[in-house]
């Protein structure tokens, strides 16, 4: 028999590995609210995602009134799910707001004790070397899109159920939205309640179909 503090230990993993194998995109949702406090913790916990010199690029829209959902609807090729969840969140990301914020969070990072003062500037440099390096709109969109995935699972960790979306015309979400012209609008994500039946398991390719071990074209034998 395990220990007390053993079956603790894999009491998380196996919660993870129901909710990832449970979540369905949904199609159809109940007019049930998302309280406040969850919405709260939902986004909170988003901005724990990992990000690049923790740049935190992403920023998120909270869509819950219904005239702007179906606005945003209109935006997204008249997908239905966007007007019936009562909550969805336009996950963006402004093109020069993460250079802009840069002092404000490496000083966070220095009074947390995760960096020196001294090495401030040179991380400056590093991040700004990188990401100049890179195409922008690739860059933030592989930032925002770790941020959208907490996102998601935060969302189905606290029993709602959730529909993401890439189905849209970007310009015309800027315009509905509001957003400046420079702005890099990844996806959207409808939160709530499913109406049932919920849809079922569509199947996915076995492990060693997807996974290579050292070399490409080596199955994982795992």
């Amino acid at each position: 028999m395990s220990s007390s503090s053993e079956s603790d230990a894999s009491r998380p993993p196996e919660l993870f590995e129901q909710l990832v194998r449970q979540r369905r995109a949904i199609s159809r949702f109940t007019d049930d609210p998302v309280s406040e406090s969850v919405l709260n913790r939902i986004l909170r916990d988003a901005t724990h995602a990992p990000s690049g010199f923790n740049l935190q690029p992403w920023r998120f829209l909270v869509l819950r009134h219904g005239p702007n959902r179906d606005l945003l609807r209109a935006a997204a090729h008249d997908q239905p799910e966007i007007s019936q969840a009562p909550v969805v969140i336009v996950a963006y990301a402004p093109h020069h707001e993460w250079r802009d914020r840069m002092q404000e969070i490496f000083a966070e990072a220095v009074r947390c004790g995760a960096m020196r003062a001294e090495d401030m500037e040179q991380r400056k440099r590093s991040a700004e070397s990188f990401v100049d390096g890179l195409p922008l709109s690739v860059w933030l969109n592989r930032q925002v899109m770790i941020a959208f995935t907490y996102l998601m699972l935060s969302a189905e960790a606290h029993g709602f159920d959730t529909a993401p979306f890439e189905g849209f015309d970007p310009e015309h979400v800027k315009t509905v939205c509001r957003f400046p012209l420079e702005t890099e609008v990844v996806a959207l994500l409808a939160i709530g309640r499913a109406e049932e039946p919920r849809p079922p398991f569509p199947g996915r390719l076995p492990v060693s179909q997807i996974v290579s071990e050292e070399t490409v074209g080596t199955p994982w034998l795992g």
